[in-house]
């Protein structure tokens, strides 16, 4: 089965105003009349309310008032076909459409990861920014104010009352989305940056939109121009593209296995690819390939054997 080919015709049906009829729908996925009843099939078994009508001019449209549901498919499923799309050979602009259509279905099910368990225990190195990131979660569940010293990444010093609302890791960095009284506004302040935190008072608490972390510039992300990468891992670096990238970006494609992210594009990358070994191979960006390529040239040039 061709995912592509699956999510383009149901894209067309939704879009027509008439019958599709299965000759159109062969030609325009270069598939036989054969492969259109049996995609159609999949489609109707998997819910989506198909009418066919039968005869000379016949086809098949979807009934009338019809929406899909962002809740069609799972977040997983919804991954696995945006990632099959992205990676397909066949970028023409069927494919671009279907694949924009499903990024937008998907829109419930993008965004942050919530917590919801009622402890956060946070263990790393240092036992510092794990002691704040618990007190502030602590403030959360309990609604009490922070007194805080907070230094910014201007260098400037602060002493700031704050109402805390939400802790959010963003690029390995913790954040504290919090009502300021000082600014009298909704604030992020990363927590690595707090000097010192008192436990204050209750607070009533306030209503707010939403948390839109995008709008948080990290330190790691600062400036830096970002790439879509696609690589054919072996099985001997799975298990470390699997680590760096999260499971969830590697599939099984044949023999090998396809990864996908989007990444900042610099030396770290560069040097990330060639940690990797011979069991990774850039498909995308062909820049990034190359850049690999010049490096282990000028690896083999430095420790050649005079």
């Amino acid at each position: 089965m061709q995912i592509p080919v699956l999510v383009g015709m149901l894209s067309t049906l939704l879009s027509s105003d008439g019958l599709v009829r299965a000759e159109e729908l062969a030609k325009k996925y270069e598939i036989s009349v054969r492969s259109v009843y049996r995609y159609i099939s999949m489609l109707s078994e998997g819910g989506v309310p198909i009418e066919s009508c039968l005869g000379r001019g016949g086809g098949w449209r979807i009934m009338e008032n019809y929406k899909l549901k962002a809740t069609y498919f799972t977040p997983e499923e919804y991954e696995r076909l945006i990632f099959s799309l992205q990676s397909s050979t066949l970028q023409d602009d069927v494919t671009k459409q279907a694949t924009i259509k499903l990024q937008g279905l998907n829109r419930t099910h993008a965004g942050a990861t919530v917590l919801k368990s009622e402890q956060l225990i946070v263990d790393g190195g240092d036992s510092v920014l794990g002691e704040l990131v618990n007190t502030i979660s602590d403030c959360i569940a309990q609604k009490k104010l922070c007194h805080i010293e907070y230094h910014s990444k201007d260098g400037v010093d602060s002493v700031r009352v704050i109402e805390p609302y939400c802790l959010i890791l963003k690029d390995g960095a913790w954040y504290v989305y919090s009502f300021c009284r000082l600014r009298r506004d909704f604030r992020y302040f990363k927590i690595a940056r707090i000097v010192r935190l008192d436990v204050g008072d209750k607070f009533s608490g306030r209503s707010y939109d939403g948390v839109d972390s995008s709008v948080i510039k990290t330190d790691v992300l600062k400036g830096k121009e970002m790439c879509d990468v696609l690589l054919t891992v072996e099985s001997a670096a799975l298990s470390a593209c699997e680590e760096w990238l999260g499971v969830g970006a590697v599939v099984k494609m044949g023999e090998s296995f396809l990864a996908k992210a989007t990444l900042p594009y610099d030396e770290l990358l560069v040097n990330k690819i060639l940690s990797l070994g011979s069991g990774v191979r850039v498909e995308k960006p062909r820049r990034l390939r190359l850049a690999v390529i010049e490096r282990c040239r000028q690896i083999a040039e430095t420790n050649r054997d005079d």
